[in-house]
């Protein structure tokens, strides 16, 4: 529907040129041209800036052939505010509307296809109409979002925004426009009649609450078909037909496509019985004769349905036995939808039925209900095919990363596993490794599949596969050696945009990969799922080859400046001449930090003085080295100085963003564990999580930075990790939308703790069983450690081995935390989180809490159960205590364990006395179990020998450790069972009873 106006001012302009030409005056007409309009368009309305990339329209723009694109009745519209940002900050508000309304945002284009999204302002329910019929129903909140395909015929779009909603503004923030097609003719389409158990509901991705047509795309071959859902909430089937959203489906249905009818609770108050038969007849007769084909849906029931035979539940729904009486009138399929989820309840139960509505709605399904009705209500229809998709020829053998377009992220091997059923997943890259390199190769049969090889090991083993080679949304992606089955081929099909779908040969390439559940963070697991248009479907190519390493990696000497493995004069003279005109190289300036303090200064020089002319006989080792944040490498930060309390010449403010990053340069003299304290400010209320990585590789690390108060308090946060001899990248990348913290500096200490546990995408939570659960909060010497670090482990690994199967045991300790670190870091919170009444909360802290140098985990014992000093072991440990028993659990303290070092005099003897009376204090305090295991472990040692003790600690078991603290799986196991033992001896009921 063009407009009118522009047909009228062509003519007169046409009649104005065979008037010049009559005077005698030069014809231009030949020497002008008229240029096709753009294929596409990004508009930002509102008067609040225009974001870049797109045309800025406010008001007041109006249309003008010149322009090509403007409103008709300007002085209808209205400049308004928004909540989102950038392009979504502002938007113009209709002041007029209605579905055929003159007040219309009016676009000149070539005929053909366009796609056309929309954004909206603030509102609470507004409809979008254009070329004057609606094009998408009851849009809800702010900034909702959706996309239609519209036919140009006419060279011109004309669009509005309308009632969704008296009494509601309707406004406009955004909308982009591109061409699809030359030819305006739309793929088959799938149009919905329906109500609320039908219509959309927004945001169309994650609305709790759904229609079955909303999710109704993931069981539809989307190559193929196109949804338009036209049902909205409320509606009855004559006010369908006669108030313009059948209209919409007149315009433009056509021969192949499908009109599905899906209503009539509302008939039953809104209507009568003959009305609704007559406008389900008559839209019925109307789509038949346009050449479509029409299926009736039989509603489906209630939540409690179940519980009547399906003839009673089903009694009083009159207009289901009209559906069915149409349906057979006019020979056209029905589906007895109210047959299909009434048998589905019933196989599954009440209980999990309950899980398919909206709490307290007894009516309306959720999403996962209207995922069930979606998929029965598609897999009663046999639609037809075409042929699929072409594929993207791509160079054979070429070796590529793959980026997500959501979430910015690569598709790599979890843990870099080169072996069968290693899982795939996405992560940020730090630079090309063998984990997140590609390489495709034909698949030999001309049909635009490809093999996907990863690059680990030689690159010619194992192929990205499809689990078992499953079609169904939400399988599992990994790698596997070569098959020679269609679960390893796979279709790049060309987005149009530079992008590619990944289609899979398994579903002919109508699944394609994503990470699951659209996820953007850091190890979302990838899966195949059916390919709707998500950006999460959507992938990068981008060319790449793994490094050539043409030498090895040299050890950095200290003092050895320029790196010829000789401490000496020359040296010494590089040394003078850099303090005055600087180190020429980064690596000359961290050879210069001969003390290890973070900086080379004239005490460094001394030093190197001192062993030159062998004063001192080596150069120290390093205690407690200190690297500036600011001197480090970053991305998406600053430096700062705007918040007082940082101890460098500046602060560094790293983006409010996933994926800004720093990378810390460091050096230490010897391989081995080594403590990383982060001196960091968060004044947000957030925790700023970052993934860590050591010398780019494929391990990581989840360090939690939770808030400080303020961004002038500073607080450490550590973390063990494994250094080389030599120079060692710390790599820190933001693991949330906020960012890091603001960070002042690191600093490395050689420590005989375990490293900490990488990091494991958690497991969903499971629902809270009836079953009791002993919850564990300690150190690493009670913590659970993973196959990989055998022969250590904690004896909270095996404490569920000491007691029936009716207790489960959740080992939430970690290595280097005291009650203090446990506490600040969050941990005790998500405990708390879970806990539940009848449950228990084991607690050992003590080890740890006494590193007076290290003020993260410092908590002093302070004597005084009765008033705790702020910040005192007996403090802290008052906040697990109170935690637990505020959600009806039962905690019980554990005094610390001993090691080889509590031996004297030919016996072993009680160590960290303070600390263990200190868990008995507050245990007389509250009247709760306190398991003394310093001394249970005191006298079992004294029992068995110091030759059998020896075994339960690692010394005995790594070939060099000194490590006479942690412990052997058989150490772990003798103290779980005197753990075990204690609970049944000193009767802590019920658990007692549960004690094998």
């Amino acid at each position: 529907m063009k407009f009118r106006l522009k047909r009228l001012m062509g003519m007169l302009s046409a009649a104005a040129m065979a008037c010049t030409c009559l005077a005698g005056l030069p014809d231009i007409s030949e020497s002008q041209s008229v240029s096709a309009a753009p294929s596409s368009y990004r508009f930002d309305f509102g008067a609040g800036g225009t974001e870049n990339g797109y045309i800025g329209v406010d008001a007041s723009t109006s249309y003008s052939a010149q322009r090509g694109y403007g409103f008709r009745t300007p002085g209808n519209m209205k400049n308004v505010t928004a909540s989102g940002s950038g392009a979504l900050s502002d938007a113009v508000q209709f002041v007029t509307s209605g579905v055929s309304t003159d007040n219309t945002f009016d676009v000149d284009l070539d005929n053909g296809l366009y796609q056309v999204t929309v954004t909206l302002g603030n509102t609470n329910r507004t409809s979008v109409a254009a070329e004057g019929v609606y094009q998408l129903m009851n849009l809800t909140g702010n900034n909702a979002t959706d996309t239609f395909q519209i036919p140009i015929t006419d060279g011109q779009l004309n669009i509005n925004c309308t009632a969704g909603k008296d009494g509601y503004p309707y406004t406009l923030s955004a909308l982009e426009i591109t061409k699809l097609s030359s030819d305006p003719t739309m793929k088959p389409t799938i149009w919905l009649c329906g109500d609320s158990t039908v219509c959309n509901y927004y945001p169309l991705a994650t609305s709790t609450q759904a229609g079955w047509g909303q999710i109704f795309p993931r069981f539809i071959d989307t190559n193929v078909y196109q949804v338009r859902n036209m049902a909205t909430g409320g509606q009855y089937a004559e006010a369908f037909m006669n108030y313009g959203q059948f209209d919409a489906i007149l315009k433009y249905i056509k021969p192949g496509d499908y009109y599905f009818i899906s209503i009539g609770i509302n008939d039953t108050n809104y209507s009568n019985q003959e009305a609704y038969y007559n406008a389900l007849t008559s839209m019925t007769k109307q789509a038949k004769a346009k050449g479509a084909t029409v299926i009736l849906v039989a509603q489906q029931g209630r939540q409690g349905d179940i519980s009547n035979s399906a003839l009673n539940a089903d009694s009083g729904r009159w207009f289901n036995g009209t559906v069915k009486q149409v349906a057979s009138e006019q020979n056209v399929q029905c589906i007895d939808l109210f047959k299909l989820f009434y048998n589905h309840c019933k196989s599954v139960g009440q209980t999990v039925t309950d899980t398919l509505y909206i709490d307290s709605d007894t009516l309306h399904p959720n999403r996962a209900g209207a995922t069930v009705l979606a998929e029965l209500v598609a897999k009663s229809v046999s639609f037809s095919t075409i042929s699929e998709l072409p594929g993207t020829e791509l160079p054979a053998n070429t070796t590529y990363q793959i980026q997500n377009v959501n979430s910015g992220l690569y598709l790599e091997v979890q843990e870099g596993k080169a072996e069968n059923g290693a899982n795939v997943q996405q992560w940020g890259a730090n630079g090309v490794q063998q984990h997140n390199l590609w390489k495709v190769v034909p698949s030999g049969q001309n049909d635009g599949y490809y093999y996907i090889y990863s690059m680990l090991g030689d690159g010619n083993t194992f192929l990205l596969d499809v689990d078992y080679g499953k079609t169904q949304d939400g399988t599992n992606i990994g790698i596997y050696q070569n098959t020679h089955s269609d679960a390893q081929l796979y279709k790049f099909i060309d987005c149009g945009d530079g992008t590619f779908r990944i289609g899979t040969k398994v579903t002919n390439g109508r699944s394609a990969l994503m990470p699951a559940d659209s996820s953007t963070a850091n190890g979302g697991n990838v899966v195949e799922s059916t390919y709707t248009g998500l950006a999460s479907q959507r992938w990068k190519l981008e060319a790449a080859s793994l490094p050539v390493v043409t030498e090895p990696v040299k050890v950095l000497i200290k003092g050895d400046l320029n790196d010829d493995g000789i401490l000496n004069a020359v040296d010494i003279v590089l040394f003078r001449q850099a303090l005055n005109s600087g180190f020429g190289t980064k690596a000359m300036e961290l050879a210069a930090d001969v003390n290890y303090d973070g900086s080379a200064t004239v005490a460094d020089l001394v030093l190197l003085q001192k062993y030159a002319a062998r004063m001192i006989r080596e150069i120290p080792a390093a205690q407690i080295a200190r690297y500036d944040a600011i001197k480090a490498d970053f991305t998406q930060g600053i430096t700062e100085t705007i918040n007082a309390g940082y101890t460098a010449d500046a602060y560094l403010n790293l983006n409010n963003e996933l994926g800004s990053s720093v990378t810390f340069r460091v050096s230490v003299p010897k391989t081995g564990n080594y403590l990383v304290t982060f001196r960091v400010a968060n004044g947000s209320a957030n925790n700023r999580a970052m993934m860590l990585s050591v010398n780019g590789g494929t391990d990581r690390w989840r360090q939690d930075f939770l808030t400080t108060g303020a961004w002038t308090t500073w607080q450490d946060r550590g973390i063990v990790l494994p250094l080389q001899a030599g120079i060692n990248s710390i790599t820190a990348v933001s693991d949330t939308a906020e960012g890091g913290p603001n960070m002042d500096y690191i600093t490395l200490e050689q420590t005989d703790e375990p490293i900490a546990e990488t990091y494991v995408k958690p497991a969903e939570t499971q629902p809270a069983g009836s079953n009791p659960t002993i919850y564990i909060a300690g150190d690493s010497t009670v913590q659970t450690y993973r196959a990989s670090y055998a022969p250590q482990q904690g004896w909270g690994a095996y404490l569920a081995d000491y007691l029936d199967s009716s207790v489960s045991v959740s080992n939430r300790a970690i290595a280097g935390r005291s009650s203090k670190s446990f506490y600040d870091n969050g941990r005790l919170d998500t405990i708390l989180g879970e806990i539940k009444a009848g449950d228990y909360l084991m607690v050992q802290f003590g080890i740890n809490d006494s590193a007076a140098s290290n003020a993260e985990r410092y908590a002093p014992v302070c004597g005084s159960a009765t008033n705790p000093t702020n910040g005192s072991f007996e403090f802290y440990i008052e906040k697990y205590v109170e935690g637990a028993l505020d959600k009806g659990a039962t905690p019980i303290l554990v005094t610390t364990v001993i090691g080889l070092k509590a031996y004297s005099g030919g016996k072993f003897v009680n160590s960290y006395g303070n600390y263990c009376q200190a868990m008995k204090d507050i245990a007389a305090k509250y009247n709760i179990p306190c398991i003394d295991l310093n001394s249970l472990m005191v006298a079992h040692y004294n029992t068995i020998g110091y030759d059998t003790a020896y075994t339960y600690h690692l010394i005995s078991a790594v070939e060099g450790s000194t490590d006479m603290t942690h412990f052997t799986e058989t150490g772990a196991k003798a103290v779980a069972n005197l753990v075990a033992q204690a609970v049944k001896n000193q009767n802590i009921t019920p658990l007692a009873e549960h004690v094998k």
